[in-house]
Order: C-alpha cells, then structure tokens, then sequence
C-alpha cells in the first residue's frame, strides 16, 4: 500500500491541490454563511423534528449503508466554465461575505447606484460575468459530443460509490431529457437528446443506485416574476433594486391576479416533470431536491404540486430528499463544516464539492484525494453518506484530475474497503481517539494525517471495548504493529515508516 500512494503521479497531484484544499479548510466561516445564505434564497428549510422519520420499503433500505455516492452537476453553464445557475445572481459578493466581513451601508449604496452589480466579484477578474439573458443563451452551445457517463459511472464504481446522482434540472431551468414540459430542455436544443437516459442506463450497467437531482426553482420558467438581484441583500441594506434578467430595474409590478395565475402554471410544470423523471426510466431509487417551488408557503397551488404521496405512488422504493417539502427521508448536510460531529440515529448524507465551492466545471484546483478520504471517514464514523461531486466538461467528460482523484480512491478501497463498506458508527460502548467505524467482528481505527504538508509521524491511537481483542493489524501491511491493552483499553503505535499520505487503517479483530 505505502508503494501505491508514495509514487510521483500522486505526490505531484497533491501538492497541486493541497494549497486548494487547506484554503477550504481554514476559511469555513464564509463556506457555512455561504451555504445558509443560498439555502435561504432557495427556500430550504428543513424540519428538524421529522428527520429522523423515513420509509420503511425494502426497496429504499439500500441507503443508510450506501457510504459512498459520485454527484455530478452538469448544466449549460459548462459551455463557460462558470458554477451551475448561481453567476446570474447579482451582488452575491456583498451578500455571501462572512458575518464578521459586511460591507459599509455607503458602499452598497455606491455599486447600487453605479448599476455594476458585480463589482468585486471574482466574476470581475476572471473576466466571466454574465447576466441571466446571457446564461440561458449558452443553451445554443451545449452540445456534448463526447457525453458517454458510462465512463463516469465505471469510475465510480472502481471508487468504491455505490450510487449516483445527475443534476437533471438545476436553477438555471435547462432540463437534460426532451421535457414536454416549459419550452427550456433537450428537447427544444440538441434535437432531443435525452441525456438523463444515458445516465440511468450506464447506473444500471454498473450496479449503481440511481438518483435523479431536481431544483424546486426555476429561475428560467419564474424569469417574469424572478429577481436576479440576491434576495438577501434586502434583509441587510436598504434601497435594493429588483433585477430583470437583462439586469435592468424593474418597472412593472404584477398585479396578484397575475401572480396566482403564475403560481398555479408554476404548479402544474414542476409537478409535469418530476412525474416525467420519475415514469420515462423505469426504477429510479432515489430523487434529490433542491429548493422549493417558486409558490410561497400556504399558497392555493401548492395543492396542486407534486406531493410526497404522489412521488411514493410513482416510484413505492424511492429515497426522498428534504429540500423540497421540509421533509424527507434522510438530513442533508452540505460542505465540509457541515459534517455532524454526533452519531446520526437517522439517515443521513454529507454533499461535498471536489473543488472549492462550485459545484459544476470551473477548471479550479481540486481538494485532495487524501483530504476527501478523510470526509468520507469522518461521514462513516457518525452514519453518515459521503456525496461528492464532480462537474463534467461542455463535452460531457470528467477532466483527467477528475479521473485521477477517482483511481486513488480505487487503489485505496481495494485494500480499505472493509472499513467503509457495510461498517456502522460505534456503539455507545466503544469509544476511540480517532475516526472509527464498526464491522461485523471488527472494529477500524483511522490514522489520518491532518496537515499534508509536514512530514508524517509516529501516531499513537486508543480504542476502548469491554470486548475480547483477537488480532491487531495494519490493513495493506505486512508489518507488525507494536500495542499494548490494558484496563479494557488497547493502544496502538503506529511508527511514521509504516503511515502514507492516504489514511492508514488499523484492522482490531474481536475475538
């Protein structure tokens, strides 16, 4: 194992993406506002008191154990390589500051009243702003050519994943199937191609579970009543104009006649393609929300959206996700400083982005393999699913770091797996000074190293159980590992020439 991951290849990758990934790690504070505020511009919102609720199926019982998935954001966006739907929302970067960061009153008002809403947004730099008029325009571009998610999805699944989730419609509206629904998908594009089919067909080749992402707004559809401005920014600074998807004021107020007659067309589209989605593709195990509807909560036509009841009727062994109704089968937890730090009794799953916080194709340095291994560790340890996600090419291909990243985390599962795969948190009982997780007669104990760019060390590592201990050994190792018990405690050295980059795992055989 030490040889496999100590080659040039991967030292040369890490040290690419180790500045990427311990940049994430220490500027968390803006990650968490960041994701709370989009959440908020979505509408998530979650009840806590039912989460711990889900279906009882057999067919859905897979999840909990699933451990590992591959995410893929894919949208019309990747023609420009910029994040999926989000560049099209102004002043983001006066909104998304970190708490202890917000800008002065006076210099809001300064880039509100110059009409740049952009300005000071990385946008600026890369030279890659756009407006929503701009966005959807990139529609008559996407064309990929070399889209066969087979490869994705073989991938994955040497990776260790054992599910699969497509972005089939984002915020930006451009839907991945000839929808018959809104005039904004492959079917109005690319002659009809049906892009989500591939996907599934490639899932089921491989044996993954498939699940299909699907964003409550639309940002397209809801473009009239839409404002492109950030929704937040209202609650913090006064005089915030609203944004048309030229970015110009808006001058005309609906009337709320005109509303409810949106609010129901807006209806009866979305509840058009989830039925679609979930009747055109035979199984699918698992649908992944996004966001409510562009409805406001207790409004009429929120009767006649689709419904938990009518999602369970289509598809009886489906996984729901709670992003939607504000309840589901599962909690979701998104980026890294959302990890749960405590047990999760229900279903769970943590969302993480390979590459900073974008979650389609940006061409950005990617977080390393080791730093991502340890999340998928630390997910496992507390119940806890590991969703991460790649963005394709305009071509509809994964880049080569992509695929790189996906053969160390192969390598490592082939002799690792036993850790992840099938374990469970430990029991109230046992308890360890590292990351662990419980399999069937055994117990493993994760030596992780935490800053990537010091040299690695001697680790000593404590695991308490009132249970018999039968064997203790390094998993890929032929070395013997030096540990002593006592007082039902067993302590385990593990000496800097035995570690790798990769976390080691410590195998403790019960007896």
């Amino acid at each position: 194992m030490k040889k496999e991951f100590t080659t040039t290849k991967l030292i040369t990758c890490l040290l690419l993406s180790i500045v990427s990934s311990q940049t994430f790690g220490q500027d968390k504070e803006k990650e968490n506002d960041q994701v709370k505020m989009q959440h908020a511009q979505l509408g998530i919102q979650e009840d806590k008191k039912v989460t711990n609720s889900h279906t009882t199926n057999p067919d859905a019982q897979w999840f909990p154990d699933a451990g590992f998935g591959l995410f893929v954001h894919w949208s019309i966006c990747s023609v420009k390589e910029i994040d999926t739907s989000w560049p099209m929302m102004q002043g983001t970067q006066i909104g998304w500051r970190a708490a202890n960061n917000k800008l002065d009153p006076a210099e809001v008002k300064k880039i509100m009243d110059s009409g740049n809403y952009t300005k000071g947004a990385p946008c600026e730099a890369a030279n890659n702003c756009i407006t929503p008029a701009q966005y959807w325009d990139l529609a008559k571009e996407f064309n990929p050519k070399s889209y066969d998610p087979r490869k994705w999805v073989k991938a994955a699944k040497e990776a260790g994943m054992t599910y699969a989730v497509l972005t089939t419609r984002h915020h930006d509206g451009f839907a991945l199937w000839p929808s018959a629904y809104g005039s904004f998908s492959t079917k109005n594009y690319m002659g009809g191609r049906d892009l989500v089919k591939d996907f599934v067909a490639a899932c089921r080749e491989y044996g993954l579970k498939v699940g299909l992402y699907y964003s409550g707004p639309d940002w397209r559809e809801n473009g009239e009543y839409q404002n492109f401005m950030y929704g937040g920014l209202k609650k913090m600074y006064s005089d915030i104009p609203e944004l048309d998807a030229d970015l110009q004021v808006k001058k005309t107020i609906k009337t709320d006649a005109e509303k409810q007659a949106h609010y129901d067309k807006m209806a009866a589209y979305i509840k058009g393609q989830v039925e679609e989605l979930l009747t055109k593709y035979g199984k699918i195990d698992m649908i992944w929300f996004d966001g409510g509807p562009d409805i406001p909560h207790g409004n009429p036509a929120w009767k006649e959206c689709i419904t938990m009841d009518r999602i369970y009727q289509l598809q009886p062994g489906i996984v729901v996700s709670p992003r939607f109704f504000g309840k589901g089968d599962y909690k979701t937890f998104e980026q890294e400083r959302a990890l749960p730090t405590t047990k999760q009794d229900g279903w769970a799953e943590l969302c993480v982005t390979s590459t900073g916080w974008d979650w389609g194709y940006t061409n950005k340095p990617m977080k390393s393999s080791a730093f991502l291994m340890d999340y998928l560790i630390k997910s496992r340890a507390v119940n806890t699913n590991f969703l991460l996600n790649y963005g394709p090419t305009k071509d509809g291909v994964f880049s080569n770091n992509t695929y790189d990243q996906l053969k160390d985390f192969a390598q490592w599962m082939k002799i690792n797996g036993s850790s992840i795969k099938g374990t469970k948190a430990l029991d109230a009982s046992e308890s360890a000074s590292v990351s662990a997780t419980a399999g069937k007669g055994h117990r493993y104990l994760f030596v992780v190293q935490k800053d990537e760019k010091a040299p690695l060390t001697d680790e000593k590592v404590e695991f308490k159980t009132k249970l018999g201990i039968k064997k203790v050994s390094l998993l890929g190792s032929k070395d013997k590992l030096k540990y002593t018990i006592e007082n039902e405690t067993l302590t385990v050295y593990v000496s800097a020439k035995q570690r790798t980059v990769m976390p080691n795992v410590i195998d403790v055989e019960l007896k």
